[in-house]
Parts: C-alpha cells; structure tokens; sequence
C-alpha cells in the first residue's frame, strides 16, 4: 500500500470561512484517496508558516503574508493558496472565492431591496491588503448609477486602538451617513462591530442601517444584535477544488488554470437586513405582501386587491424603483427562497417548487435558467447541500 501523502493545511480553524475549507478539502481526500494532515488550531489572523524540519508533500494556505508564500516558493511544495491575498501569484496556485462576484451578490441584494443610499466599511485587520472586494462593491453601485460613502480604516492607526476606541471611530461615521443607508462591512467580524457601533449611537439596525457582512461567520452573525445578514463565500467548494488542484499537483500534472475563482453561494438574510427601503409606502405595502404570500397561488390581482393602486400605478412604481414588473418581482422572491431551501435543506425540487409558490417543478427550473443559468438540480450540485433532511424546514 502506498504511503499516505502529507498535506499541511494552514487555515485558521477559528471561521466558518475556515472550517468549511477543511470540510470540502477532506472530502475531497476521501474520495480520492486518503492523505495525512498537519493542522493545528488557528485564528483568523495568526501568522502561520510550516513547522521547521516538518516534511510535506503538499500544502494549501491562507497565504496572507510574503514569509509564507517565499517559504513554498523556496521549498518547492506543491502549493495552492485559498487566499484573497496574491502573495506568491503566477507562482503558487490560487483558488479562492470570486471577489468581483461577491460584491455584485451584496450590491444586487441592497437594489432588489429598493435602497438608494450606501455604505461600506473595510476591514480593520489586514494589513497590506488591496481591497478589491470594497472596489468592485463600489463600482458595481456606480454603474446602477449610485454613490458610495466608504470608511476605510488604516491599519497601523487602527489595530492600535482598544475596542472602545474603535466603536467611537465607528460611532462617528455611521452618524454621518445619510439614512436610511446599506452598508456592505468587509466580513461578519467588521459587520458585528457596526452593529455594536449602531447601538452604542442609538441607531437602529435595520432601519436605519440595513447591515450585511461580507463574509459568513456563523458565530459573529449570531452573537451580533441584531443577527447579521452575510454573504456565503462557497468555503466547502473553494476547498474541493482546491483539494483538487493540489492533487494533480502532487501527480505531477499541469493545472488548467492557476487561478481558479468560485462564485459566492448565496445571501444568508437574517434580521439585521430585514426590510425593503422603498419610498413609497404602497409600494413597501405591496413588497411587504408578496414576502408573506409568495408560497401561495400569488398573481398580481392579489396584491391588487390587497393595496390601494390601479394596475398601471402598480407597474410603473415597480419599475421605478425595483426596475422589474410586480410578476417579475414575484418570480424573484420565489427563487430566492427556494435558493435557501436548495441550499439548507436536502428536500426533493418537487417539494421545495411547491413550498415556493411553483405550480410545478418544471416552472421552477424555467425561472432558475432564467435567473441563475442553472436549474435547480445543477445549482445543488455544484454547491453540495450537506444538510440533512431531519434537520430541514421552511427557514
């Protein structure tokens, strides 16, 4: 029997983000065949190097200082970075999340809510981090035709401060902004701590500051008042394929491609973004119903009956606002909750179509290619629900 290869994983262990790398990357090994790893408990922000005189075979890292990246450049270890930091880049592999795509998720997730005033706020605690994802945010809002007010804190300022000389900092800007506002935060760490700034300036979450993280932290999310909004990144599926491309590294294959970037999976919406910012208060009426209604036999003569506006008034308002029909809107929630059930849940497509208003599934996988250019059995797939069906309800 060959002997197992030695796989050194230097992820933190502290994160969702983390542990679900080293999901999908053990389960890859499983399937492929069993490897020995080196991991030890680590936070988010450790500086990590592999263990002198320790021998791999392979790595894969949060490559986020240059000492690392030169460490595997040196040693010659077949490598692959799972990192939004480009150390080592066109020399060491790199499989990440999409940050591009990940800041349209977040800007298109405010605009479906109607919002027209916005916010980001950088981390904190990178140093020599160029932030794309805040940029593409930005850019993504501007090309809807829309400004952005950011807060980008300098680290070396910043990282010496205590907490409650941060939160002041915080206090200070989330004040300034107008209200009501949309505020992207880098990750659920930074989003919590608007969260608690917001308390601490008596504003309110999310009515006045609709708060999303941009980085899904389970723990962060839970403990934040109220719970935080945040973005799935696709951790297990970063972490397969690059489990993947270290394996035909240690083959001695060529990669396909060196730079491999994953789509987010989805928006987790919790309390902390709940509301939809619509200036017209039959309008916000309107969205209210077809959030409550949408698993139902919804038309639009439902919510005709139900909010005081003539069709035509209906139909232009949405446009203006939402920049899509009532039914198109009514197509969207649906698809957006069955997002969630595909995701959180191991239901049949039969059932989560029904649960969302699909009269039947072929309805459903229409309006998924339309929206996703997937169908419903393609999106599961390629993002592996690991949920069981006992543990499975309408969130």
């Amino acid at each position: 029997m060959s002997k197992a290869p030695r796989i050194a994983l230097l992820i933190d262990t502290a994160t969702t983000w983390g542990a679900g790398l080293i999901e999908g990357i053990t389960e890859y090994a499983q399937t492929a065949g069993n490897w020995s790893f080196f991991l030890e408990p680590r936070g988010k922000y450790d500086r990590m190097l592999l263990p002198t005189g320790w021998r791999a075979d392979g790595v894969i890292a949060r490559i986020t200082h240059q000492d690392l990246a030169t460490q595997l450049i040196e040693t010659r270890i077949p490598a692959v970075n799972v990192s939004w930091y480009r150390f080592g880049e066109n020399l060491i592999p790199r499989c990440t999340c999409d940050e591009t795509s990940a800041a349209q998720l977040a800007a298109k997730y405010f605009l479906d809510k109607g919002f027209r005033q916005f916010a980001y706020c950088g981390s904190s605690l990178r140093p020599n981090y160029s932030d794309r994802f805040g940029a593409a945010f930005v850019e993504c809002l501007r090309q809807a035709g829309h400004t952005c007010t950011c807060f980008a804190p300098s680290y070396d300022q910043y990282s010496k401060l205590g907490w409650d000389q941060q939160i002041s900092h915080l206090t200070q800007w989330l004040v300034a902004l107008p209200k009501p506002v949309a505020l992207l935060a880098f990750d659920d760490l930074q989003g919590r701590q608007i969260t608690e700034a917001c308390a601490e300036a008596d504003l309110l979450v999310p009515h006045d500051i609709a708060v999303l993280g941009g980085e899904h932290d389970e723990l962060c999310s839970r403990i934040s008042r109220p719970p935080l909004s945040s973005v799935d990144q696709s951790p297990q599926e970063v972490g397969y394929q690059a489990a993947q491309m270290l394996a035909r590294l240690l083959r001695g294959e060529s990669l396909p491609e060196t730079k491999v970037l994953i789509p987010p999976r989805r928006i987790i919406s919790r309390q902390s973004t709940d509301k939809s910012e619509l200036a017209d208060d039959l309008l916000a009426e309107a969205m209210r119903f077809i959030n409550g209604h949408y698993g139902e036999d919804l038309s639009v003569n439902d919510i005709l009956r139900q909010v005081p506006l003539s069709r035509r008034a209906l139909e232009k308002g949405f446009r203006k606002h939402l920049g899509r029909s009532p039914a198109e809107e009514i197509r969207r929630v649906r698809v957006e909750k069955a997002l969630t059930l595909l995701c959180d849940t191991s239901w049949s497509v039969t059932k989560i179509a029904g649960a969302c208003g699909f009269d039947r599934p072929e309805l459903m996988t229409r309006a998924f290619r339309r929206e996703l250019q997937a169908t419903p059995s393609q999106f599961r797939k390629r993002h592996r629900a690991h949920v069981a069906e006992s543990s499975g309800g309408v969130p």
